[in-house]
């Protein structure tokens, strides 16, 4: 069944003219994807896209291209695995003083769905370099 969930994933294409807001510390972050889990545990997934935005690091229209595909598969989606029913939080993962990935699952009634966060730590602070929430379950367990 959760083949045919439709994937969302943003490829980092970074702007150079363009300067996204930043995050001061990495309980920052943390709390702004808790947000984020919240809106899209709460079946608002376009409203969780709307709160990563002016933390993203992608080209602005690669970014409102995913949130469209969202909003348009929300329907599909819920068809397949019920609506969603809150969220749990798997782990936080740290490469180096640069990179943090934090992994969530968005609980519905018949399925997880899994998101994944990386955020960069630029010299402002830290932003969204990429994220993906999609079918593959599978992935939360290779360790």
């Amino acid at each position: 069944m959760s083949a045919f969930i439709p994937r969302t994933l943003l490829a980092l294409v970074v702007l150079p003219a363009a300067q996204a807001d930043t995050l001061k510390s990495e309980t920052e972050v943390r709390a702004l994807t808790d947000k984020v889990m919240a809106q899209a545990g709460a079946g608002r997934t376009d409203d969780a896209y709307g709160m990563l935005s002016p933390y993203a690091l992608v080209d602005i229209r690669a970014f409102e291209t995913a949130r469209t595909n969202a909003r348009s598969s929300r329907m599909a989606i819920e068809a397949l695995v019920g609506n969603s029913v809150g969220y749990e939080f798997i782990r936080s993962e740290k490469v180096g003083e640069s990179l943090i990935k934090l992994t969530y699952i968005e609980k519905t009634e018949r399925q997880a769905i899994p998101w994944m966060f990386i955020f960069y730590k630029a010299p402002a602070g830290w932003a969204v370099s990429t994220f993906s929430n999609g079918a593959n379950v599978d992935a939360l367990f290779d360790r």
